[in-house]
């Protein structure tokens, strides 16, 4: 496709190829999917689209949009990019340029967040006043979209539309205005409108390492510690409870699906500030962040957090490792006393027994490299197991049925084609022998022998017919013997073609 519109600022992916269509004069769905993406399965996506890469080549001429630019400024990924781990993000970056098949909804956590996005379409009816003075023409902003808030950063309250995107699964919907009888407009009070402008923040945030969540772990263990929330080791989360409460009413956080009771165990609230073990949607940060620190900006809260030292297992086992240098007879004297439990217990029995337990875990800390080699050279060799099954017996009780089967079945046979898989689901236990053919040379045999093969049952069926239709008195038409026998032309196989044409049918 030419004349690829170049994106305007915080415009969606998904309004730049709409607006492609418009100006192709382009009305077909599948049409306007072969000439931008050469692919006619894609999936309009408003949030996270994917198949970047073809978008990319298309503005190629104008010397910037790589598939990152894209991703990060007409996505909503900065919104998840911060929060997942760095392996994470940069699968989904990979699969966001060519094909995820709805993966990267499922990476980033957007399908199993307590933040639903809605499909349906919201515009703010200033935005788009300022876009037709400056731009002529109307688009989908991204700042209109954030999932769990229907909120404009600028002006307030969103139109939201009774359509959305999912109405039509391969239709990219162009931006118009509409009438006040198609849309309703969103509630908005001032601490929504708070975290809209700060969540708005979170689109410029640019292109850089995710912490894990070791370093998002001590963060917040920070954070409660610097406002003297924690007693020792442990957070005082009613008083976490109170601050978030202080700042957020409860019902603007009912509104947002976020509301914790601070008597129940359970909760994002509580489980932001213990270990993390997995991403939390970038509302929640933002509700923290805005309670504890109003006065910091995403990206610099989001620099601190990388700056914090993550305790990798790397690090712990250097820290062994230079911990044993030191200590080399308490080393030896370990591996002396776990090698006479091995040699007189057996690794598994030697493990189980109550010296052994402590022995073990210390060894598995300190020198697991010795141990695993120690323990490998004294497994207890597994004796081979009996055969449990009588195939031969099996092979012989399954040929004498098939036997039987077949000698049931009429000359003038008009039922299904006599397969391997027909002939084996009449047995009992068809599925044992099915997988065990290899151990069954007699059942193999008669299956090779007996099987009708795909020629031999449309002559078949063929014959049938014509042998039914002359009973009847009927004349054989060629096209009523084909109707009759249930073949179709393109189905028909060369054999059975000659057959059809040497009846010399009329």
């Amino acid at each position: 496709m030419r004349n690829f519109p170049v994106p305007y600022p915080d415009e969606l992916v998904y309004s730049m190829v709409a607006r492609a269509g418009i100006y192709h004069g382009i009305t077909s769905p599948k049409q306007l999917l072969d000439e931008v993406f050469e692919n006619r399965k894609m999936i309009a996506t408003l949030d996270l689209p994917c198949h970047l890469q073809p978008i990319s080549s298309l503005l190629q001429s104008t010397g910037r949009y790589s598939v990152e630019e894209l991703v990060y400024q007409h996505t909503l990924f900065p919104l998840y990019a911060p929060f997942v781990t760095d392996t994470h993000k940069s699968r989904a970056l990979q699969m966001m340029a060519g094909r995820s098949q709805g993966a990267v909804h499922l990476m980033l956590g957007v399908a199993a967040s307590r933040i639903q996005s809605s499909d349906r379409f919201r515009y703010c009816p200033e935005c788009i006043k300022n876009q037709h003075q400056h731009y002529g023409e109307y688009f989908w902003q991204r700042n209109w979209f954030f999932p769990g808030l229907a909120v404009c950063p600028e002006h307030g309250s969103l139109s939201i539309l009774t359509n959305g995107s999912g109405s039509h699964r391969h239709h990219f919907f162009a931006m118009t205005p509409q009438s006040p009888v198609d849309c309703e407009l969103s509630s908005v009070n001032e601490e929504l409108l708070r975290l809209a402008i700060y969540a708005n923040k979170f689109l410029n945030i640019l292109p850089g390492y995710s912490p894990d969540f070791e370093q998002w772990t001590s963060f917040y263990r920070d954070l409660a510690s610097d406002f003297g929330f924690c007693r020792g080791k442990n957070i005082n989360h009613g008083e976490v409870h109170e601050r978030v409460h202080a700042c957020f009413h409860p019902s603007t956080l009912m509104q947002l699906n976020l509301y914790t009771d601070s008597a129940a165990e359970t909760g994002w609230l509580k489980g932001i500030f213990r270990k993390h073990r997995k991403a939390f949607s970038y509302l929640e940060h933002a509700i923290i962040w805005q309670s504890f620190m109003a006065e910091f900006k995403p990206e610099n809260v989001i620099e601190r957090v990388r700056q914090i030292k993550s305790f990798t297992k790397i690090v712990f086992e250097n820290t062994a490792s230079s911990t044993l240098s030191t200590d080399n007879e308490h080393l030896r004297s370990q591996r002396k006393t776990w090698q006479k439990l091995v040699l007189q217990y057996g690794v598994l029995k030697a493990r189980n027994r109550s010296p052994g337990k402590a022995l073990y875990a210390w060894l598995y800390r300190n020198d697991k490299s010795w141990l695993m080699a120690f323990n490998s050279e004294h497994k207890a060799q597994r004796k081979k197991p009996e055969l449990k099954a009588d195939w031969h017996r099996r092979d012989l009780v399954a040929i004498r049925q098939l036997r039987d089967l077949i000698q049931g079945i009429e000359t003038y046979y008009a039922g299904p084609r006599i397969s391997a898989n027909f002939l084996l689901c009449k047995l009992q236990q068809s599925s044992t022998i099915e997988k065990n053919l290899d151990k069954l040379p007699l059942v193999r045999m008669f299956l090779q022998r007996y099987t009708e093969t795909i020629t031999e049952y449309q002559i078949r069926r063929l014959t049938n017919t014509c042998v039914e239709m002359i009973r009847q008195g009927e004349p054989l038409k060629k096209w009523l013997v084909m109707r009759k026998a249930g073949l179709s032309q393109e189905r028909l196989r060369p054999d059975v073609q000659i057959v059809l044409n040497e009846l010399q049918l009329f």
